[in-house]
């Protein structure tokens, strides 16, 4: 009897590690790729879904893409673009030629909400965004929270933040659509920056895109090599890999080890606001809500990256 696919769902907002994450999942051959649903983050939601599309149109993808929220719960929004550039995507190299002016009919939020509706009990949801579109659809529908398998995110630390000091981008973007998130009862699986660091890209990965040869891996290698700069302006400080350890995570589980937590976000504190509150001490303090990343074997998940992407660029 053929085992069933895993049916995913990505919550993104593109994003180069995005880009990474999308080729992941659209050349993994044991998932189900239902939709995606794009939100504000990198950059506002027009440019996040702009990119999306050029990323679809270019990789030949054929998952339905889906336009999402355009600004958080409460407060202002807040992008990368200071780090990331007007586009949220700098490259070295040749752009992403553009892609469709649209793609799927209606809202992200409606068609997540529709989609976990219609598999219930199937869909894991990858998000690797400010969760502007997951909170949004579970205040509109409460009823899916039950619906879903598991939430497995790119987001938080358990230790110091980069967009602030205590404060991890995604989750700072929509502080109260992650509170709200961690407070629904889904089972939830946290890959934060403390996690992250352990997955290092440099010049050399730049490299093995580059004698690959394709159009299509000079061009993720321009890329990649205005990535690995974001650190150093020579690219010679290691950069850690971000959202693609979700889409690693799901084909290689065994390079990850895992700490149950209670997981809460802060969102009154001056400094502090977006700051994942990881409580390890459980349940004796506090019930255990997050499955938190704390170990990965970082550079057989780089391997593992590159190798990947080899076989997608040829």
């Amino acid at each position: 009897m053929t085992q069933a696919l895993k049916k995913i769902w990505l919550d993104t907002d593109p994003g180069f590690d995005d880009w990474l994450t999308m080729l992941l999942l659209g050349s993994n051959p044991d998932i189900e790729w239902l939709g995606v649903s794009v939100v504000a983050g990198n950059a506002p939601v027009d440019i996040t879904y702009d990119n999306a599309l050029r990323i679809k149109a270019h990789d030949g993808l054929t998952v339905p893409i889906y336009r999402g929220c355009e600004e958080p719960l409460a407060g202002v929004i807040e992008t990368a673009q200071r780090i990331l550039g007007d586009s949220g995507m700098p490259t070295t190299g040749d752009i992403l030629p553009p892609g469709a002016a649209t793609d799927a009919a209606g809202h992200a939020v409606d068609a997540l909400i529709a989609a976990v509706r219609k598999h219930p009990g199937q869909i894991t949801i990858m998000a690797i965004a400010p969760m502007t579109n997951l909170a949004t659809a579970l205040t509109r529908a409460p009823d899916i929270a039950e619906k879903i398998v598991e939430i497995i995110l790119m987001g938080g630390s358990t230790d110091q933040g980069n967009h602030t000091a205590a404060a991890e981008f995604n989750i700072y973007a929509d502080p109260e659509a992650a509170a709200q998130v961690f407070k629904a009862g889904i089972p939830l699986r946290m890959f934060g920056l403390n996690l992250c660091r352990q997955l290092l890209v440099t010049n050399a990965e730049v490299e093995r895109l580059r004698a690959i040869g394709t159009p299509r891996a000079l061009r993720l290698a321009g890329y990649l090599e205005a990535y690995v700069r974001i650190r150093s302006s020579d690219g010679s400080v290691p950069m850690p890999m971000y959202d693609p350890v979700v889409a690693l995570y799901l084909e290689a589980p065994q390079l990850f080890q895992f700490q149950p937590a209670h997981v809460a976000i802060e969102l009154t504190g001056e400094l502090t606001r977006g700051m994942t509150v990881c409580e390890f001490r459980v349940p004796r303090r506090a019930a255990i809500n997050t499955q938190v990343a704390m170990l990965a074997d970082g550079p057989a998940a780089i391997e593992r990256l590159m190798r990947r992407l080899a076989a997608i660029l040829v």
